[in-house]
């Protein structure tokens, strides 16, 4: 124990209270703490370091550093998700080594259910397992007594060997989670269904799936979403008949007869899992809940006044006042009055000037609508055809309203300039996730997007995409982030003016703790393409977790053999929705 411990406010802490706080706090954290203060011994306190969290700890080259202070046998729970750069064989030697472990995370990692990795983990009591399978794996066949709660992603696999594999591996399975990348049709979702033991299962598709009967096997469907932009969800739990509601879930409840309009016109539920399942076992009805996601994305015709009215009814209730994740569409900024003094639909009739955002009313009629849910950290806007830019447009510097925003993600319509950028990153101090979409050429959203980008202090994923970027300026302009928090970029675009080596190189020099850079320029030419990639390679090589690419093809359309790792590419390539669906990443560990 060092001096500056004992001169410290940790050192005049209860021992349970100090205790309570390293065994909160990471890892990474942890070993720094010990290193600076000099006290190993908490690193041998079974109640500090029964769980090792190395999630996403892009940081970490290898697993030395880890292993030579922790006392392993104190471990009960291994959280390794997204190490995907360490091999199998040292990641599974580092799993075996804790031999009381009960709980192991290990998604999107080399490790599998390949035999070398079953015949690993069979020989741990392990009661909880998150884990990845790819075509490459042969599923191994090494029983895991122990294991009752399953995660299993399935990417590109069309069958677990036969219907009875995951009953031979897991005989005590209680609680499956499966997320199957690409199905080919039933199989893989009975796989699930075998046995008559399961009190739990959720199935999270990226394709339409033939209706199952869950029924027949004693489970109660209480989430069935197949809203656009997100994966096929289904979550069902075994309950008992006093759990269960009397009335459907998605029934008119109260007065509130937005709901009922929300079912004639056909919508998916908004509300997401959690919510559901709370509502199913009468914790709570439409009138007395508090919403945690609500997602009102919908495409085509359902888009009409009836249905704005009641979206706008259920986001103004008392219902929505602690809503943390959010996705709407751009009609729901639909100026009415504005909208009957212009008298036209058709915002293309306009200037620019006149519609953009120069003309925005003192006091927009989506402000009482914001207002009634402040704290909000995660929101979508997406573009709706079906309604006037000239009016909706108004309505984007409203987004400023949420100071405490994670996360934003925009569609961005081409009448729309971005000036309302600059305020929305000043004023979002907290936000660390931006993705910009704009599907036509939108000069002037470029120039805004440049000049505004130097204020995002917090930002740690910038993805964005227009026909036409200027690369070198807007590269330029990311090295004016003085905070350098930036891990991952993703530029995507059909042409671009210059894209040279020395801007490329101040990026990656101001900011070495970059891990992914993805580049997709469809009319680069070879050579600025070979340029960029010999320039990304250089400093790839410092640090085995970082992937830099730029392609002239859209490769990531067809995952087959593509060097993207499953967590860049779940969560900077693709364009799901992440509101009122599953993410076994944040939410495994509750299920």
């Amino acid at each position: 124990m060092s001096e500056s411990f004992k001169n410290s406010y940790f050192y005049s802490l209860p021992n349970e209270v100090l205790i309570k706080i390293l065994s909160d706090i990471d890892t990474f954290t942890l070993l720094s703490f010990c290193d600076v203060y000099q006290c190993d011994y908490f690193l041998q306190d079974r109640n500090v370091i029964r769980k090792i969290d190395l999630c996403k700890k892009y940081e970490l080259e290898d697993l030395s550093q880890i292993s030579k202070k922790i006392a392993f046998e104190r471990v009960t729970t291994l959280n390794i998700n997204c190490i995907y750069w360490i091999q199998a064989a040292k990641l599974r030697k580092f799993v075996t080594s804790m031999v009381n472990l009960e709980v192991l995370y290990a998604i999107h990692t080399n490790l599998s259910l390949a035999s070398v990795d079953t015949e690993a983990f069979s020989k741990l009591n392990i009661k909880k397992l998150g884990i990845s399978v790819n075509r490459r794996d042969e599923v191994g066949n090494h029983r895991m007594p122990t294991v009752e709660t399953l995660y299993i992603s399935v990417v590109k696999v069309k069958t677990l060997i036969s219907p009875f594999t995951l009953e031979t591996i897991f005989p005590q399975l209680r609680k499956l989670w499966i997320d199957v990348e690409e199905p080919s049709g039933r199989e893989i979702i009975l796989h699930c269904l075998n046995g008559e033991s399961k009190s739990k299962i959720f199935c999270q598709v990226n394709a339409p799936v033939p209706s199952i009967n869950f029924d027949h096997y004693w489970l109660t469907t209480y989430y069935n979403n197949r809203r656009a932009r997100q994966p096929y969800v289904m979550c069902c739990e075994k309950l008992s008949v006093k759990q269960l509601r009397s009335k459907s879930i998605f029934e008119i409840e109260g007065k509130l007869g937005s709901w009922q309009v929300l079912d004639e016109l056909h919508c998916s539920k908004p509300y997401g899992p959690k919510d559901a399942r709370r509502l199913i076992l009468n914790e709570c009805t439409l009138d007395t809940i508090f919403f945690e996601e609500l997602n009102f994305y919908h495409s085509g015709p359902v888009c009409n006044s009836r249905c704005r009215e009641a979206v706008e009814d259920i986001l103004r209730s008392p219902c929505s006042t602690r809503v943390k994740k959010l996705c709407v569409m751009m009609c729901l900024l639909l100026n009415k009055n504005a909208s009957a003094s212009v008298g036209v639909r058709d915002p293309y009739s306009f200037s620019r000037k006149r519609i953009g955002i120069e003309n925005c009313v003192p006091t927009h009629p989506a402000e009482n609508i914001f207002k009634n849910f402040l704290g909000l950290e995660h929101l979508e806007l997406y573009v709706c055809h079906e309604t006037a830019h000239h009016s909706a447009i108004q309505g984007y510097p409203l987004i400023s309203l949420f100071e405490h925003l994670e996360s934003l993600i925009l569609e961005i319509p081409v009448t729309l300039d971005g000036s309302f950028l600059t305020q929305v990153l000043q004023k979002c101090q907290n936000l660390q996730k931006l993705e910009i979409l704009s599907i036509a050429q939108n000069e002037k959203l470029n120039f805004s997007i440049c000049n505004a980008i130097s204020s995002a202090s917090s930002l740690k994923d910038f993805r964005y995409e227009n026909h036409r970027i200027p690369l070198d300026k807007l590269i330029e302009n990311l090295c004016l982030i003085k905070s350098k928090k930036l891990e991952r970029i993703v530029l995507i675009c059909t042409e671009t003016d210059n894209f040279s080596a020395g801007p490329l190189k101040q990026l990656l020099e101001m900011n070495p703790q970059l891990v992914f850079l993805y580049f997709l320029i469809r009319s680069c030419t070879e050579k600025s393409r070979r340029m960029a990639q010999d320039t990304l390679n250089t400093y790839k090589k410092k640090h085995p977790s970082k992937v830099f690419r730029v392609s002239k093809t859209d490769e990531f359309s067809s995952r087959s053999g593509y060097p993207i790792p499953d967590v860049h590419f779940c969560e900077m390539i693709k364009s799901d929705s992440n509101v009122a669906s599953l993410s076994a990443l944040e939410e495994f560990d509750s299920f």
